[in-house]
């Protein structure tokens, strides 16, 4: 180990025993229904009036949505829900003075502060239960669409982000340029990145039952927008690489709107939903910006192994360096914010898909480890490159990517979701 590594190596030692001594209070997953009145199945007298929902987290005001259907699955009028005076994780909505005797269904849509779309579902009865109740319609977009626009937007963003930072310090060390290396890829990828990044908007506001987002940007509704930070993202996101595009621009110029696209994706999943929220932001923003270099650094070797292999010693020094420090944040940041986010023995007593994602990233976390120090002896000793570790390398990394997007889409275990049922979700 080198003396600069010894010395990244003190530095994260005592900036990672800082958050560990930081006070932290109690994280919660998105927005997930705590109780309601009626609760869900209750038999009443009489009619209630209005419906309650107590969540887990704060709402936003103006992304709440509540729908009633009766036994027959015809929607019946109810008005706007309101947030509870002094608590707004208690909605409330006042329900028709004339309703009949039966089984009622209520969709309850909310947006928690992490900007996740939420919906949960009860049913009640006045009088008695119905003998036969048909299921309210469904006005909820397929989160699997979701899912694979966001991996294809947000992974292009990531990895090419990555590419092109450590692209441009290699030149430094008379390694080929990002243009030389993959010439006319460089627009298909960007170009890939926006078609991403609108289809997902659109996905995500149809996923909104209460507003439209698009019609709030189009009448340049800051309020309404500002509510919601994955939109946020998106837009920052989307403008970004429209400024990477403006051409003849100093270098400077490129890798700061780059660094700037790489950090917005912190700002889009779980991170607003977890106290404290400066603590939460500061290291999901450490560990996008580090697995954008790693993976960057390694499609960038791949690409340049034969060049790498008759450079200079200074970049296989730098390229080494820099890839240690990348994974040893990335990685530990990645064990911090667990440790934030949620009981860790939450995630070991059940039996969720995002217990499951997070052993797949895990595995693959630690086969691209095993790899990089298989590759990295061959590299000093032999002064050659394995270019099937190096695929190998990308393959896991994609893997852990993808399982770590698809776990920001999701409801993570908690100790409250351990004592109650777990909530499942679909969020964006």
């Amino acid at each position: 180990m080198t003396d600069n590594i010894r010395h990244y190596a003190v530095v994260f030692l005592l900036a990672f025993l800082l958050v560990l001594t930081t006070g932290m209070t109690t994280a919660y997953a998105h927005a997930g229904l705590m109780s309601s009145s009626p609760q869900d199945g209750e038999v009443l007298k009489a009619n209630p009036g209005q419906i309650s929902a107590r969540f887990t987290e704060t709402l936003e005001p103006d992304l709440v949505n509540v729908r009633l259907f009766d036994w027959d699955g015809k929607e019946i009028k109810v008005e706007r829900p309101t947030l509870q005076p002094g608590d707004a994780s208690q909605l409330n909505a006042k329900l028709p003075s004339d309703l009949a005797e039966g089984t009622y269904s209520v969709i309850v849509s909310v947006v928690s502060e992490d900007g996740h779309p939420i919906e949960e579902k009860l049913t009640f009865s006045i009088g008695q239960k119905s003998a036969v109740v048909i299921p309210p319609s469904e006005q909820k977009a397929d989160s699997s669409y979701l899912i694979m626009y966001r991996y294809l937007a947000q992974g292009i963003i990531l990895v090419g982000g990555g590419l092109y930072l450590v692209a441009w310090a290699a030149r430094r060390h008379g390694l080929p340029s990002l243009a030389q290396l993959i010439g006319i890829g460089r627009q298909i990828g960007w170009s890939l990145a926006i078609i991403g990044l609108i289809f997902l908007w659109f996905l995500y506001d149809e996923s909104l039952t209460a507003v439209s987002l698009t019609q709030a940007l189009w009448q340049m509704d800051g309020n309404l927008l500002s509510q919601s930070p994955f939109a946020i993202m998106l837009l920052v996101s989307f403008a970004s690489l429209l400024l990477v595009a403006i051409p003849n621009m100093v270098s400077g110029w490129y890798v700061g709107i780059w660094v700037l696209v790489i950090s917005a994706q912190a700002f889009g999943g779980h991170a607003w939903g977890i106290a404290p929220v400066w603590l939460s932001l500061v290291l999901r923003l450490l560990h996008v910006l580090t697995v954008a270099v790693w993976m960057g650094a390694l499609v960038y070797l791949l690409l340049t192994v034969k060049a790498a292999e008759r450079g200079q010693e200074s970049f296989k020094r730098f390229f080494l360096q820099t890839v240690a420090v990348a994974s040893v944040l990335a990685v530990a940041t990645g064990v911090v914010m667990l440790i934030v986010q949620t009981d860790v023995m939450s995630i070991f007593q059940s039996a969720t898909a995002w217990s499951y994602l997070l052993y797949g990233k895990i595995a693959s976390v630690c086969l691209m480890l095993l790899l990089a120090f298989r590759q990295t002896r061959r590299w000093r000793t032999k002064n050659s490159l394995q270019p099937s570790y190096l695929r190998w390398e990308i393959v896991f990394g994609i893997i852990a990517v993808l399982a770590g997007l698809w776990m920001s889409q999701i409801n993570y275990p908690t100790a409250t979701t351990n004592n109650q049922a777990v909530i499942q979700t679909d969020s964006n």
